[in-house]
């Protein structure tokens, strides 16, 4: 009996022991996983900025009408449903641009302005303004050089865009290319804790968040650009 006791009790200590170390193996690989999804998961969101400015036979596009402006509700939704949350502008800022979709263009820009972009045609609250024989034609200045078309043109970091419709000289259209902004380097450098928003460094504490598929849905864009 005494014998079968004791057996009993090593049998009982050679199941532990292998517990135990299938534990030690569990937690071992559960930490490599973690290490390995901590170095190799993607940077958060998309959140850059670039620069632009429209004239019209001379005349600068203000767009002083609170439509144009997107409140920074637009940042809520994981999905992006709504297209305006792709790109858009935030008041009080008139020359920069908010990109939250990598794959937006300088048309889905001017869609959601609810102007019309397009190679030789351009729409907007002034009316419509197309390539005439008379000599206004719609010309486009991309970071200093003439292009025919940015409507399909994806809206890149720091990009400066001057749109001109009008019978504008070349002296005068690269002049006026020179008042656009370019304040897009300093938005994108700027802090902001939204998660749509990604402006400033990641932080070890967010990307540990992240890591562990903790993070919460996309806030409200807390600097208002």
């Amino acid at each position: 009996m005494k014998e079968s006791a004791t057996a009993t009790e090593q049998k009982t200590k050679k199941q532990f022991k292998f517990k135990k170390r299938d534990l030690i193996f569990l937690m071992v690989g559960l930490l490599v996983a973690f290490v390995a999804r901590f170095s190799l998961v993607d940077a958060h969101t998309v959140h850059h900025h670039a620069n632009f400015a429209l004239y019209v036979n001379g005349t600068r596009d203000t767009f002083d009408n609170f439509t144009f402006y997107e409140e920074v509700s637009s940042c809520n939704g994981t999905e992006f449903d709504n297209p305006k949350t792709r790109t858009h502008m935030h008041k009080p800022a008139n020359d920069i641009v908010h990109v939250h979709d990598a794959a937006s263009t300088w048309g889905h820009l001017f869609a959601n302005l609810g102007y019309t972009l397009g190679n030789n045609v351009l729409v907007t609250d002034a009316g419509i303004f197309q390539d005439k024989d008379s000599g206004e034609t719609l010309r486009f200045i991309l970071n200093g050089e003439e292009v025919q078309s940015v409507a399909n043109r994806v809206i890149n970091s720091e990009d400066r865009l001057l749109i001109d419709y009008g019978s504008t000289s070349q002296n005068e259209i690269m002049n006026r290319f020179e008042t656009v902004a370019e304040t897009a380097h300093d938005y994108n450098l700027q802090p902001d804790p939204s998660s749509c928003s990604g402006g400033g460094k990641e932080t070890i504490k967010d990307r540990f968040i992240r890591t562990l598929g903790l993070e919460s849905g996309p806030t409200t864009e807390s600097h208002g650009h």
